[in-house]
């Protein structure tokens, strides 16, 4: 059967939002491959034997269970990037959002904003040399001392406007007192008591800036501050009325409440227009004339504020990309380090084994790769294996209840998947 592996497709041919999970799968797979091979890529020191019950399992079990326990937690110790895809398939969507939006950091984004998106994709390692020198030489001090960053920025030249975005990917990410601190300690409180008392937090040749007066400087005349709340506890776009069915949304009332106070003691906010049932409030400065909206978002209402119309995706379209990857190379692995950890040898090393010795079959394996996993190469690599080494895929080896045909052709695939 021909699985739906993204990492048996050819990563020059993805787009940004493709790529974003092909590097991850990819490491991941090729991990797995070690699991699948190698007898001493996990071992379990002799607290954790005891503890995890490895040596009170009964025999029949004791290899599964050991190999279902190294695979799992390898997976769930491996981030791969997962904390950061959502934020990172926004910043893929339109060339002017970014991500990691730190105070410290916004002269970059407002002068660089290019290269401040190429970096928080990719990292420093994605960066040239002369990128990663121009962001060394930056000429502009940072003064201030709360720091803090959101998740997620967009830069609406044509509106002169800056949208940033604190997201939560479920109504119940982070419970309730997470919740309530981005909006007074963290995240939307620090940015606003910065804006009401006009800190000095950026230098430049002797110059220094507030927040509001940076964004003046590079003709900002609005700023959104949000938090965005994804999806719900089913996977749909999340609602206000999901959120107060799930008990968070009091949480957001209060910080809501909090900044509200906050800005009605400023002489320098003023609330313009206000929701306090949807949580938006609209303030301008008196000082620079920047208006400033600050509000809770749910589901699609984060990529239509943050895009706009004209560029707008339902944050249903993230959970679009679904691959095999993960969920097949997982349960494949489990079955082979099992077989591994009792004869010392299976299926996937067999077939690494043969394709050092048969220039036939590496050259089919070849044809099923450039192919990206086409379904003819591989019943045609499949059926090569059964006629001309049948006999090296012992029976023993098989998975019970597997049938060996449909097995072969996993491995073949997973090996090829970890390999590109």
């Amino acid at each position: 059967m021909k699985r739906n592996l993204l990492c048996m497709r050819d990563y020059s041919k993805l787009d940004l939002g493709h790529k974003l999970l092909y590097d991850p799968y990819k490491n991941i797979l090729q991990n797995l491959i070690k699991f699948a091979t190698e007898v001493n890529a996990k071992d379990f020191d002799p607290v954790a034997k005891v503890y995890d019950g490895l040596l009170s399992a009964p025999p029949e079990i004791k290899e599964y269970y050991e190999a279902l326990l190294g695979i799992t937690s390898y997976y769930q110790h491996s981030q791969g990037g997962r904390g950061k895809y959502i934020e990172k398939k926004f910043a893929s969507t339109v060339e002017t959002c970014s991500l990691s939006i730190k105070l410290s950091e916004m002269p970059i984004w407002l002068e660089y904003p290019q290269l401040h998106r190429k970096k928080g994709i990719f990292t420093l390692q994605g960066l040239s040399h002369d990128e990663k020198r121009k962001l060394r030489l930056i000429d502009w001090n940072w003064m201030g001392r709360d720091d803090e960053s959101t998740d997620v920025g967009n830069l609406k030249r044509d509106t002169r406007e800056m949208i940033l975005v604190e997201s939560k990917n479920r109504v119940d990410s982070g419970g309730t007192a997470a919740r309530r601190e981005i909006w007074t300690s963290q995240k939307l409180g620090i940015i606003v008591n910065h804006m009401i008392n006009d800190d000095k937090l950026y230098e430049k040749k002797g110059t220094t800036f507030s927040l509001l007066e940076l964004l003046k400087n590079f003709n900002i005349e609005k700023i959104g501050l949000y938090i965005g709340i994804l999806f719900d506890t089913k996977d749909s776009p999340a609602t206000l009325e999901v959120d107060k069915q799930r008990g968070f949304y009091s949480s957001s009332k209060e910080g809501f409440n909090f900044i509200k106070q906050l800005v009605k003691t400023s002489t320098s906010l003023s609330i313009m227009n206000i929701d306090e049932e949807k949580l938006q409030m609209t303030l301008t400065d008196n000082r620079y004339g920047i208006k400033i909206n600050i509000g809770a978002l749910y589901g699609d209402a984060i990529p239509q504020t943050l895009f706009g119309e004209e560029n707008f995706t339902s944050v249903s379209d993230l959970l679009l990309l679904r691959y095999d990857d993960m969920w097949f190379s997982q349960l494949l692995t489990i079955d082979e380090r099992t077989i591994l950890l009792k004869h010392n040898k299976n299926y996937t090393t067999i077939f690494k084994d043969l394709l050092k010795r048969d220039f036939e079959l590496r050259r089919k394996y070849n044809g099923l790769i450039e192919s990206e996993g086409n379904e003819k190469e591989l019943n045609g690599i499949v059926e090569y294996l059964l006629n001309n080494h049948g006999k090296s895929f012992d029976t023993d080896l098989l998975p019970k209840n597997r049938d060996k045909m449909e097995y072969l052709a996993d491995v073949v695939q997973f090996a090829a998947a970890a390999e590109i």
